[in-house]
């Protein structure tokens, strides 16, 4: 943190800020509290609600509430941060754009909470609300990695950079983003499962899709294909969370065998991986447990992240194999330079 400027330091808060919104947003799922608000913008007709809330628990009301005036409140920061990007980074697409593609997401995002309450939490529109906000979320973590100089530099305590290193580069990159692509899908479908054929009155209670396969779990009744649309949502689910983690478990391996290494490329993978494996436990234990609203919030939130680290590992490797690209052949290695320290070099060099 020390050495990041002070808009890579909003940037990284502005990333957690977002992952504790979508946590929120769980919490405000699994507690019923979704249509606490019956009305969008307004709650009761009033900016801030009062009065008598009928079937809803005031704290079910003001869970809603606040979640959307967080919401709101990150919207104009993420505004805010995109035009920063654009004037301080001009020169630099891949800062600014991520950045700048971000506020016509957050604009469909605004759409769709919307309907998540006039159309009484249809499963199509909370399928998309959270798939939009994982774009979001990945968009504004694009921008903020890529304020950081992804460039070549001598390390003695790195291997060297062999001949084969940018063919290598390129295609542990097309392995991440496979990942990624797939860690998307099983959060986006997960979410769709949860939610389908639950309808307005199933508060905080699972669709008949989370369900379908009873507390049975890796198997639905003992079977991998089973008759029904619900029970075959289900263990269509599982079977993309089985193909997640054998990318990941490829890109796992792949990581600690590029050369030169990248430490922070190895953290994202290793610790998503770790979070991967542990979100495997947790859904299997919802189900044991017949979807205890904890362990709902927990899985969903612990999705986001594994997401984010996955997505963030993906562009890392995408960059890494650029900046090898251009310095095929020499005895220097990947390391990421913030801009607070290549503005130092550069005036220590011309100092010098």
């Amino acid at each position: 943190m020390a050495s990041m400027t002070r808009f890579q330091r909003v940037g990284l808060g502005l990333v957690i800020g977002l992952l504790a919104l979508t946590a929120l947003g769980g919490i405000v799922r699994v507690t019923g509290s979704g249509l606490a608000c019956p009305d969008w913008p307004a709650c009761y007709g009033a900016v801030i609600p009062s009065g008598d809330f009928g079937e809803f628990a005031a704290h079910q009301v003001w869970l809603e509430w606040t979640h959307r005036l967080v919401a709101a409140i990150m919207g104009f920061i993420i505004i805010g941060y995109a035009i920063v990007a654009r004037r301080r980074y001009r020169d630099r697409t891949r800062v600014w754009f991520p950045a700048l593609l971000a506020i016509p997401f957050l604009a469909l995002q605004v759409v769709l909470g919307g309907l998540t309450v006039t159309e009484r939490l249809e499963e199509i529109i909370v399928t998309l609300h959270l798939a939009t906000a994982m774009l979001i979320i990945m968009l504004v973590a694009f921008s903020w990695l890529s304020t950081f100089e992804w460039r070549v530099v001598t390390d003695a305590d790195e291997s060297p950079l062999g001949s084969d290193a940018p063919s290598q580069a390129r295609n542990y990159a097309r392995i991440a983003l496979l990942t990624a692509i797939l860690v998307y899908a099983v959060v986006v479908v997960g979410s769709y499962v949860t939610h389908v054929g639950a309808g307005p009155d199933a508060g905080a209670h699972v669709g008949p899709g989370g369900a379908a396969c009873g507390n049975n779990w890796p198997f639905c009744y003992g079977g991998l294909f089973p008759d029904g649309e619900y029970a075959q949502w289900n263990m269509g689910h599982r079977f993309l969370v089985l193909f997640g983690a054998i990318a990941l478990f490829a890109a796992s391996m792949g990581v600690v065998m590029l050369r030169p290494r990248a430490r922070g490329l190895t953290f994202m993978v290793h610790g998503a991986a770790t979070l991967y494996v542990a979100q495997i436990f947790i859904g299997a234990t919802m189900i044991w447990i017949n979807f205890d609203a904890w362990a709902r919030a927990l899985h969903l939130s612990m999705g986001s992240i594994t997401w984010l680290l996955v997505s963030g590992a993906a562009l890392v490797a995408i960059h890494r194999a650029g900046g090898l690209r251009a310095h095929r052949g020499s005895g220097s290695t990947l390391q990421p330079i913030t801009v607070a320290e290549t503005a130092a070099s550069t005036e220590s060099e011309s100092n010098g």
